[in-house]
């Protein structure tokens, strides 16, 4: 069976993302989204989340480009000379384990009281559970919960299968800036092969909160317009696909 998460990241950042992950779940092919608890416009996320059933809704762990759940003063090693999240993984080398899965559980405690249960789901803001210290944070809550975890590279999916734990058994991230084409999108979703795939979105409309605060924007756009456009879905159809949230993961 072939399997498709298309999964719509950074939900919960601003309400134009909020506002173009819905439209891309109610009119379109996205299953699943991941949320950034310590946004602003996270509660909004929220609601909107609950009043659809059938999209998934998981943790965007989010350590760079943003506020923290806890305190400065429980996770200085996480901290950049500004004494904020750093913008990118790469100021995320030098932290402390312990303070990065105090901070991730301070995040997944935050999503459950925003949306009063478990995510579907585990991933992170810039994939940065790439890096040691912050998969380990991520294997230790999947332990703790049962829940997946991503997989954005083979490295970490043959460290999350050692482990025994649930993840996807492909990734796709090429629908991204310039790759944010129909005729791109098709073709990636003619390569799915047997089993479970997840691929990567970020569609919204942009207002000006995203973009004072990211650089990538206007590519956000034309993810929505492709993912609801009606060749998308024949094109899963065509293909033997069966579109799923993380839920069937589980």
């Amino acid at each position: 069976m072939k399997r498709l998460i298309v999964n719509a990241d950074d939900f919960g950042r601003t309400a134009g993302i909020n506002k173009g992950i819905t439209e891309a779940h109610d009119q379109g092919i996205v299953t699943s989204a991941t949320l950034m608890v310590t946004q602003p416009a996270a509660q909004e996320a929220a609601a909107l989340g609950k009043a659809r059933p059938n999209l998934g809704i998981g943790l965007h762990l989010a350590l760079t480009g943003g506020p923290s759940a806890l305190p400065a003063t429980r996770i200085h090693s996480l901290l950049d000379e500004s004494g904020r999240l750093p913008a990118k993984p790469e100021g995320l080398t030098g932290a402390d384990p312990r303070e990065v899965l105090a901070e991730a559980r301070a995040q997944l405690r935050r999503f459950r009281e925003l949306m009063g249960r478990l995510p579907t789901h585990f991933d992170s803001h810039h994939h940065s559970h790439k890096l040691p210290a912050v998969l380990e944070a991520l294997v230790v809550l999947s332990w703790e919960t049962g829940l997946p975890v991503r997989s954005p590279s083979p490295e970490v999916r043959e460290r999350l299968r050692h482990e025994g734990l649930l993840t996807n058994d492909e990734f796709v991230d090429a629908f991204f800036a310039e790759g944010a084409t129909l005729e791109n999108l098709v073709h990636l979703i003619g390569r799915i092969g047997t089993g479970t795939t997840e691929l990567m979105c970020h569609p919204a409309h942009v207002d000006e909160e995203l973009r004072a605060s990211s650089g990538y924007v206007d590519a956000r756009t034309a993810e929505l317009s492709v993912l609801t456009h009606l060749d998308a879905r024949a094109t899963v159809q065509a293909c033997g696909i069966q579109l799923v949230n993380w839920s069937a993961v589980q």
